[in-house]
This record gives structure tokens, sequence and C-alpha cells, in this order.
């Protein structure tokens, strides 16, 4: 047999869990032909000798909606081993959409997600109004990346009723039911499930609730009733309480996620952080999705690898010279005058003396300044939030006014050095123990989204260069369990996140030894010059989607295999 492609020598990790072993990987197509040892001919070869080699990705809480319209490779998710993204999560989505309310829907992205709406404004080509007329764009786009989507409850519940689905105004009975027909007519064209969010700290730029936070029972019970008669899709959520405004939050959720997912026999994925305001409580959430397994309910938390918050930098949309009261005149100047300021040395005395008898408060008392931490160090490393690593404790070591030190970290970097405010997961032990429980999945990366406040597409390389190879919480096997064919049983995803005969040939060849992320970086690269914060990686020597190898040493080829990925049950036609 001839191959078209032959990853030859590699530690197959196949994403089931099982032990490593060596073998050559052979693929015809888009699918793996065999795994062994192949001594036939090949039109292209990998060598993946002292390399593992991984199932691609699965990537299940993206906000790529906007973007993969004007960049088929979802960047950077194609640059730490993604293979496939689902977007439309935290009830926010593009589909459906009447015409008249695309503008609307913008508008709620933006600020929900922090997508600049000039950018998608001049990005986005709208060409659908129901969901699967929007699966079908999707799929004549071109796609580096596989690429599924949930139906999310805020564009559900605008095309269902009009203007009054913006306000927390209960649903008819029709309206209801036009929602339940518009549901089950999504998961017949392919859509993987619904996403709702119930957190009050997702706001519309004007800070208006995001439809459907306040949906009731009933109306969350249509919908769920729509993935259960169909058989498959997940019910996502972001529960109230995740973004910290409620620490009972969660409590009030579980009221109705516990029958829900009892009635509709559909699993529940929501988002779990540990919260700055309130840092024990998700231990007493684990408690209760243990409770709800044992009942027989599937409510699985999504949990981040690592903290998250936001990075404030010169350009970003919350710069660190908010901290300093002599600053906020600086703000609206370009990133050079800053630096120019910043260097003089009047203004560096005004700057650190506008601080004397600062109450330490930041971010609207969100947090403090001993929760700042200058990014610096090696890769995954800098990451660490160890209390000594925090500007407030370099400046107890070095005797310098904080103010200095910040200013220090921006001048000596040229305007491109971050700092991290860690307002979720500000312990990283916490992140470890909720990785390692039996009953979680892995998520939150939120590529595409927070464009100019966060940069945390990158947790699939965090996961294995910091908790497999430097921390060793639990080995190689596991981890691409919780990275592939996890997230691809529960989202229906069929024959992807394994490597095996006949499955999708979406792989990774990835070098354990030199895999790391790099300093996150702030480009100009959306339409309209709209700002985005990226990271990138070292060690994935090649990423194949579909069979063809679209990543290779950290370039892109020019491939784009990308494919829409369609429900288990789906049947074209």
């Amino acid at each position: 047999m001839k191959a078209d492609l032959v990853i030859r020598g590699g530690t197959v990790v196949d994403g089931s869990g099982g032990p490593a072993y060596t073998a050559d990987v052979a693929i015809v197509g888009d699918r793996i032909a065999s795994i062994g040892k192949h001594t036939g001919a090949a039109a292209d070869e990998i060598d993946a000798r002292g390399k593992i080699v991984t199932p691609g990705f699965v990537d299940v809480h993206t906000h790529l909606d906007a973007q993969l319209t004007w960049d088929p490779l979802g960047s950077p998710s194609n640059l730490h081993g993604v293979t496939s993204a689902v977007v439309g999560n935290c009830g926010v989505g593009f589909a459906p959409c009447k015409p008249a309310d695309r503008d609307y829907l913008m508008f709620l992205m933006e600020g929900v997600e922090d997508i600049p709406r000039a950018a998608m404004k001049a990005g986005i080509t709208w060409s659908w109004e129901t969901f699967p007329e929007y699966l079908d764009c999707l799929a004549k786009m071109p796609l580096g990346l596989n690429v599924g989507a949930h139906i999310s409850h805020a564009p559900l519940r605008i095309f269902a009723m009009g203007e009054k689905g913006a306000t927390d105004a209960a649903a008819s009975d029709d309206e209801l039911g036009t929602m339940r027909d518009a549901v089950l007519g999504a998961m017949r064209a392919g859509a993987l499930g619904f996403a709702t969010g119930r957190t009050t700290m997702h706001r519309t730029p004007s800070w208006d609730p995001v439809p459907g936070t306040f949906a009731d029972r009933r109306e969350l019970d249509a919908v769920a009733r729509a993935l259960s008669e169909y058989g498959s899709g997940v019910f996502e959520l972001v529960p109230l309480g995740a973004a910290g405004e409620d620490a009972a939050g969660f409590d009030k959720d579980y009221e109705w996620m516990l029958p829900v997912a009892l009635e509709s026999a559909r699993p529940i994925s929501f988002g779990l952080i540990q919260n700055l305001a309130y840092p024990e409580v998700w231990k007493g959430i684990l408690d209760k999705v243990e409770r709800a397994a044992e009942k027989g309910a599937r409510i699985v938390p999504q949990v981040a690898v690592r903290s998250v918050g936001i990075l404030m930098g010169l350009g970003t949309s919350i710069s660190p010279l908010t901290m300093f009261p002599a600053g906020f005149d600086l703000i609206p100047k370009s990133v050079d005058e800053q630096l120019a300021a910043l260097r003089d040395p009047a203004f560096r005395a005004q700057a650190v003396e506008s601080m004397r008898g600062s109450t330490g408060d930041i971010l609207g008392g969100m947090a403090t300044l001993r929760h700042v931490f200058p990014l610096t160090g090696r890769g995954v490393r800098a990451y660490e939030t160890d209390p000594e690593r925090s500007i407030v404790a370099i400046a107890e070591r070095t005797g310098k006014p904080v103010g200095e030190i910040i200013i220090d970290h921006l001048v000596e970097t040229a305007g491109k050095g971050f700092f991290l405010v860690p307002l979720f997961n500000p312990d990283l032990d916490a992140a470890g123990a909720m990785l390692s429980h039996p009953l979680t999945g892995i998520g939150l990366g939120d590529s595409g989204a927070h464009t100019s406040q966060t940069c945390d597409a990158s947790y699939s390389t965090f996961l294995l260069a910091y908790w497999v190879r430097e921390r060793k919480l639990f080995g190689i096997e596991r981890a691409i369990r919780k990275l592939a064919f996890d997230p691809a049983l529960m989202w229906g995803l069929h024959d992807r996140g394994l490597l095996r005969h006949g499955a999708y040939a979406d792989v990774n060849v990835i070098d354990l030894d030199r895999l790391d992320v790099t300093m996150p970086e702030l480009r100009h690269e959306f339409p309209a010059g709209a700002p985005h914060l990226t990271q990138g990686s070292v060690g994935y020597d090649a990423t194949v989607v579909n069979g063809k190898v679209l990543m290779r040493g950290g370039r892109h080829t020019g491939a784009l295999p990308g494919t829409v990925l369609r429900n288990e049950l789906y049947r074209a036609g």
C-alpha cells in the first residue's frame, strides 16, 4: 500500500488512555490506514523518532465565530495542536439571525467577548438566517481547522422573540415552540448542542444582561427537550457566579441543572474556575457533581489549566498605567509616546509618587496590587502565581516602590511586557486539583475572545508542558485523552480524538522535551487594524488535519483541509 503520508517511528499516544507504544502511522486520504510497521512507499514522510504522536486536540470552548470568517487558521489555536474547535459558547453566537438583528449580535459579542465590532463589521460576510444555513455557509468557507457549533441562546431568543428577547421577559408558549423547533432543526442540521450563559457579569457594551441570562425553567426545559428528542448534543453553560458575582450562584443553577440532566439524558458542561472572591467554593461544586453522577446525571465541569485573568500591557484594553493615578492621561497616547514618558525621570518620579498612599485596590476592587504578576521567566513557568512573584513582593525584596517595579518591567521590555492579574484560578494548585478530578473536562481557552484582555488559547501546550512534564500531575496518556478523545466523545465527534485504523487523520507530532509557550504578543492583525493578543509555541513538529499537513515546524503549509463537524446522528440529505 502506498500511503499519502507516513509518520515514522514516533511514540504513539493514541488518545485512549492506554500505554504509549512505538509505531508508524500511515495515512491515505483523510483517514488513518494503519498503525504499526509501514514498509511501503509514501508520498510524504515525517520523522517522529524521539517525538510523541497524538490525536489532534479538540477545543470545545472557543469564540472563533467571527475570526474564522477572515482567519481560517483560528490563530493561535493552530499553533497549539488544536485540529477541531467548537464555537457558539456561553450563549452568544451568530445564528439563527434575521438580517435586521445582525448589528445587535455584533454589539452583543463585542460586550461579552471583547471582539472589536469594527473587526466584525469589516470581516464578516453575512449570508445566512437559520442555523442550518449558517452551518452550510461555514462549510463553504476555507477552513484550516475542523469547526463545529452550538446553537446559542442569545441569538435564538432574539430570533424567536424579537426585541422582547433582549429583556428578561418570559417567553410565551408560541415563542417557546419557535425556540424548540429551531433547536431541533439545528440538531438535525448537525449542531453539537445548545449553549447558554447565566452569569450576570456577561453584558452588552451598554451594560444590559445577555439575552437568556434570566431564562426561566420553562425555557430551559424547552431547549433541553429538543436535545432529548433528537438524542444527541451537549447542554453548555456559564453558570451564575462563574465570574465572581455570587458565591452561591452555582447552587441556584444546580437546582435546575440536575433535573434537566436527568430528564433529558443529555450531558451538561459548565465552566468551573476558582474565584479570587471566594477561593474555596469550587470544592463544594465538585461535591455536587459527584452526587449528580451517583444519581445518573452527567454534569461535567469544564476547567481551565492555568490562571485566567487580565493581561495588562501597553496597548491592551486595560493598561498597567491605570495602576498609577498620574498615568491616566498617558493611556490614549501611542505606545511610543507612553514609553518616552516612562523613560523620563521627571514623569517617572511623578508617577511613582502618585501611588503613595494607594489602597492597592485595582480593577474597581476586583483585585489588589498583590495579585499583579509580571510575566517573566521561561515559558509556562512565567504563569506561576506564588505570592513571592507579585510586584508587591518584588518591591519588598528590593526596597523599591511598587511603581518603579511596574515601570522597570515596561521599559526593559520596550513596552512589550505584560502583567498577569489572575482573577480566576489564582492558586495553580487549585487548578491542578480540578484538572485531576475524574469527572472534569478541559476547556475555557476562549480562543478568539477577549482579544485585548486575555490570551489562553495555548491551554493544550500549557497542560502538557507544565502539568505533565514540569509538575508531573498525571501521565501523558491521561493528558492526551483529556485533550482529544474525551471531548470528541462527549460532543459526538465520530472517529475523532483517537489514533486508530479508519479514524480521521487529525494528528500532532510533538517534541515534549522542547514543548513550551512563547510570551504573548499584541498584534493589530484583525480587520480594521483591531488588536489581537496572541501566543505562539515551540515543540510542535507537525499538525495534520484530515490527512493534510496544516502546520510544519510552526509554519502554515498553505493547506486548508478543515471541515464542518456535525453531530454523530447527522445524516446528509
